[in-house]
């Protein structure tokens, strides 16, 4: 029976995750290649191939904005420009479809299943390549008028550092020194090149001076940068997740520290804490949005 069975379909620049769940229970899971070739265009037919039959419904998870109305406003990624992937997806499969951005579709997940459980305001930072985020605030998701609250990876720290120039086209984004990419930049433009950042991590971690030098720039950075965060939408927690994350106790009690040095006196309650879905939390979220719409 379909009738309680929903995809949650985390749209990858490189794969396609996707996960059949009867409820909050995960039956199934598998993946596909992503076709980022004539601009995106057989990303949706492909999933839809894969597909074993019919559901309730079903949520993209895409790495980009996503307007209140459903409106991706671009994926870079996969090729996408301004578009409405889910009147395609409902036209070709009948199963009704929502949208909602990556990063907000694992703070959901985090909030509701993961390390957040218990929570019910959380912000969720996903330290990969670069520094995503989303927010569930009062136990939903929090959008914004343009798809982009909890854009965090954009706060600027430092509009002088030269040497931060970030993608966006600004200098001094949280990016550019608490992901992966900028803790690499950070440790070459100590004299440390070549390294990865699991490199850097466990250096420090094994009591490298200099490696440990970068990791506690970094964690300044992003505890200053929660402090900011935390001023605006005080949640209870903050849950760490992506790569990065995955340094663990060692990173989350040295982001704990650097948060409570800048924080608001009457946001030092807040926790810093470690997600725990992995890889799984974006379709977990995006099933979970299928349901509810994150509420």
């Amino acid at each position: 029976m379909e009738n309680n069975r929903y995809y949650g379909i985390d749209v990858g620049g490189t794969s396609v995750k996707i996960g059949l769940f009867q409820g909050q229970t995960l039956l199934e899971k598998w993946s596909v290649p992503t076709d980022t070739s004539a601009d995106g265009a057989n990303i949706l037919p492909d999933i839809i191939r894969s597909l074993p039959g019919p559901a309730a419904g079903a949520a993209l998870a895409v790495p980009g904005a996503v307007l209140p109305d459903g409106t991706v406003n671009r994926c870079v990624n996969l090729g996408w420009g301004v578009c409405r992937p889910t009147d395609e997806f409902t036209a070709r499969t009948g199963i009704p479809c929502r949208v909602l951005n990556d990063a907000n579709a694992a703070a959901l997940a985090e909030q509701r299943l993961g390390g957040g459980q218990g929570y019910e305001s959380i912000l969720l930072l996903t330290l990969g390549t670069g520094v995503g985020s989303g927010i569930v605030l009062d136990g939903r998701l929090l959008v914004g008028a343009r798809g982009t609250a909890g854009e965090l990876g954009h706060l600027c720290l430092d509009p002088q550092d030269a040497a931060a120039a970030c993608t966006c086209g600004h200098k001094g984004c949280l990016e550019q020194y608490a992901s992966a990419t900028g803790i690499c930049r950070l440790a070459a433009q100590a004299g440390i090149p070549g390294l990865s950042c699991k490199q850097i991590m466990d250096g420090a971690a094994g009591g490298d001076a200099r490696l440990e030098a970068v990791v506690d720039t970094a964690c300044d950075a992003l505890g200053r940068g929660i402090a900011s965060a935390c001023a605006i939408i005080d949640p209870e927690a903050v849950v760490l997740g992506g790569g990065v994350a995955q340094a663990g106790e060692y990173l989350r009690q040295k982001v704990q520290d650097a948060f409570e040095r800048y924080a608001f006196h009457a946001c030092l309650g807040t926790r810093i804490l470690l997600a725990t879905l992995g890889g799984d939390a974006g379709i977990c979220g995006a099933a979970l949005y299928a349901m509810d719409g994150g509420r």
